[in-house]
């Protein structure tokens, strides 16, 4: 089963995805956008926030829902550290001697950690090894039909530091000013996870752990991604930025086989994603799981979950 996800959401005066600080100037994300106006192509820079930072946001939801349903979470991702046994040094806490036969590594750390199950990993070293991700995620980008509107704007701010003319030095200012650029826009993304990799080696094996924590497994995937947007919990300086907003649509979809809903920058691309559905049902025979809401994205999200508890997935 294939699960993806389309999300549009509103995020006024954010600073979810800070890129570079050049003196007391911390720089937002942007990247180049395609645009039409009048009839002509341009390129214009908008605010973004990058699929690095999100799938940060959804692996932490991970961890959480991993323990809480008492899964094996390793030691450096239970800290939010995921460094994915890049080296001996990591991989030594998992597995001890390390073998040199590839498969024996992957199965040692699928059955540690849930988060380098579903996260992917690469051990650098000799044998290397590789797991993709079974999640993708998309950049953050503002819709196509108000990309234009889409702002970053420096906002001033000051810090105070107490102190008494004894301890003044030189140019030492009491008072320090400094900017941080905020982001304004309508953004949307696409969140795909593939539910069939949980569990599974990557490497031709087969399933490496039993059939009822595979189910387990993707529970707490599915329950990840629906805490992290529920609660709105990506992105950084959420303690003084948190974005002014909210989901405004979301759009589900499960497919037996991989399916990628049409990218949600566009404004037709509910319509667009039923019909495509439509059209792989009657050419494949297959079926598939559709919601899309602009009132309640929980609800939408509860729905998916059940029908693949109907079919057995979880």
């Amino acid at each position: 089963m294939f699960l993806s996800v389309g999300v549009r959401f509103e995020a006024n005066v954010e600073a979810l995805n800070m890129v570079e600080t050049a003196g007391n100037y911390t720089k937002h994300r942007r990247v180049p956008y395609l645009v039409e106006e009048d009839r002509k192509l341009k390129t214009i820079y908008v605010p973004a926030i990058s699929g690095e930072s999100l799938a940060h946001a959804y692996q932490w939801s991970l961890v959480k829902e991993a323990l809480a349903m008492n899964l094996p979470v390793c030691e450096d991702c239970a800290k939010g550290e995921f460094f994915k046994s890049m080296n001996k040094a990591h991989l030594k806490k998992k597995i001890n001697p390390i073998p040199d036969d590839s498969k024996k590594i992957e199965a040692a750390i699928i059955k540690s950690c849930i988060i380098e199950d579903v996260g992917g990993f690469l051990y650098a070293e000799k044998p290397p090894v590789r797991r993709s991700s079974a999640f993708q995620v998309s950049y953050a980008l503002p819709i196509k039909s108000m990309a234009l509107f889409a702002t970053a704007e420096p906002q001033l701010h000051a810090r105070h530091a107490q102190m008494d003319a004894k301890g003044k030095k030189g140019n030492v200012s009491e008072q320090m000013i400094y900017y941080v650029e905020t982001g304004t826009a309508l953004y949307g993304f696409t969140f795909n996870l593939d539910l069939d990799a949980i569990g599974v080696s990557s490497l031709g094996a087969g399933p490496i752990i039993p059939e009822e924590e595979i189910k387990a497994r993707r529970e707490a995937s599915l329950k990840a991604l629906f805490r992290m947007l529920s609660s709105a919990q990506f992105g950084a300086k959420l303690s003084r930025f948190f974005p002014v907003g909210g989901i405004t649509e979301l759009t589900v979809v499960v497919t037996e086989h991989p399916f990628v809903v049409t990218s949600p920058i566009y404004d037709s691309y509910v319509e667009r994603t039923k019909k495509r559905l439509e059209v792989i049902k009657e050419a494949f025979g297959e079926d598939y799981f559709f919601d899309s809401t602009n009132e309640v994205p929980e609800e939408t999200l509860r729905k998916a979950i059940e029908y693949l508890k109907e079919k057995g997935y979880i």
